[in-house]
């Protein structure tokens, strides 16, 4: 009995040794764990630092390009009172002679500048407006996002209030085609020509479902506005090639402005009410009848090529008095900020013009 006592009180002992053991092991083991997760806490705090310094030293940047841009680049044109607290920046060049006045319409996030070589080109000939939409360039913004219609009218206050009559000639580059077809279903008996210049149609997005109606181009240009606002496109000049084969002035005012967030922004606002207003009110006017129309198109579609070209196929049937070309060699932004076509852009404008003087009969080649 009392061996195997004995070999109890030996095995009692050798258990709370080893226990004492196992608890000497688990508070390593817990030291161990914390350990680990104050070095994490202590990196991912590090992190929010690193982020933080960045996003403030974004801004800062880009503050301090803003102030200088604006310095650099005051506005070109004048602004022109639509209301009590809006005024649209137009540039007006040319005299008001026998010939109708020619109005230039901009891109989704483009405006006046885009337009310099077609406006001095054709300045000579006739009184010629560019302008930026509200928002946009120079323009104050919109209280609400602007459809088609809505950008027509404001154009059409402007006008008036510059005492800049019609008859019209219409020019709309890219989404700017859907402001003049607006522009004409609203003032019918002021406008009597127009060119589309690589024109945007409404349905284009129903044709590409990848862009789920527009909406991803809209949030795409809305991210972009984040990233003007923390100095990323300015950094990295991601709105530069809009205004590229510009002269340098005219570069430097594209990159400027678009460097800022608020045309990003309000293009992003008009791209999210595309598809449910625009598109649906520009099936929904009357056609051109037979007022002289070109369409010009581009042969350099990096993406959507086949969509895009048949989209393009479809305008000339607006109107029973037009001629369609494709212009070789020209892309998108540079078939108006690219000189050597600019200028085949300033022809077909003053093909219409011709025609408008002739009378009836489609436009002209040259």
């Amino acid at each position: 009995m009392a061996t195997l006592a004995g070999e109890k009180t030996v095995q009692g002992i050798s258990a709370t040794k080893g226990k004492k053991i196992l608890e000497k092991k688990d508070i390593k083991q817990v030291k161990k764990g914390g350990s680990r997760r104050e070095k994490v806490k202590k990196m991912f705090l590090w992190l929010l630092v690193v982020i933080g310094f960045l996003l403030v030293t974004g801004i800062i940047y880009q503050f301090g390009g803003s102030a200088k841009d604006a310095r650099a680049y005051p506005p070109p044109g004048q602004m022109v009172a639509i209301d009590e607290k809006r005024n649209l920046h137009m540039v007006i060049k040319g005299e008001a002679l026998e010939k109708p006045t020619v109005i230039l319409e901009a891109g989704i996030a483009s405006f006046s500048s885009n337009w310099y070589w077609v406006q001095e080109d054709l300045a000579a000939d006739t009184r010629v407006v560019a302008y930026d939409r509200a928002g946009l360039g120079w323009s104050d913004p919109a209280p609400i996002a602007h459809d088609a219609y809505e950008s027509a009218a404001d154009l059409h206050k402007a006008l008036q209030a510059a005492g800049i009559n019609g008859p019209y000639v219409l020019a709309g580059h890219s989404y700017g085609g859907l402001v003049m077809r607006a522009f004409t279903d609203l003032y019918s008996d002021e406008v009597v020509g127009m060119v589309m210049v690589d024109a945007s149609h409404p349905d284009q997005w129903a044709h590409m479902p990848v862009s789920r109606d527009g909406q991803l181009n809209a949030f795409t240009n809305r991210l972009s506005a984040w990233l003007a606002r923390l100095g990323i496109v300015r950094l990295f000049d991601l709105g530069g090639s809009v205004g590229r084969g510009l002269p340098a002035q005219q570069e430097g005012e594209m990159r400027a402005v678009l460097n800022r967030p608020h045309s990003w922004e309000t293009s992003g606002k008009t791209l999210a009410i595309w598809h449910k207003q625009t598109r649906v009110r520009i099936n929904e006017a009357a056609d051109l009848a037979d007022r002289p129309l070109v369409v010009l198109s581009v042969t350099d579609q990096p993406v959507f090529d086949e969509v895009l070209t048949s989209l393009q196929e479809e305008l000339p049937g607006l109107s029973t008095n037009s001629v369609h070309y494709s212009v070789e060699g020209a892309n998108h932004e540079g078939l108006v900020a690219d000189r050597k076509h600019a200028l085949v852009v300033a022809a077909a404008i003053r093909q219409v013009l011709e025609a408008v003087e002739n009378g009836p009969g489609p436009p002209r080649a040259e």
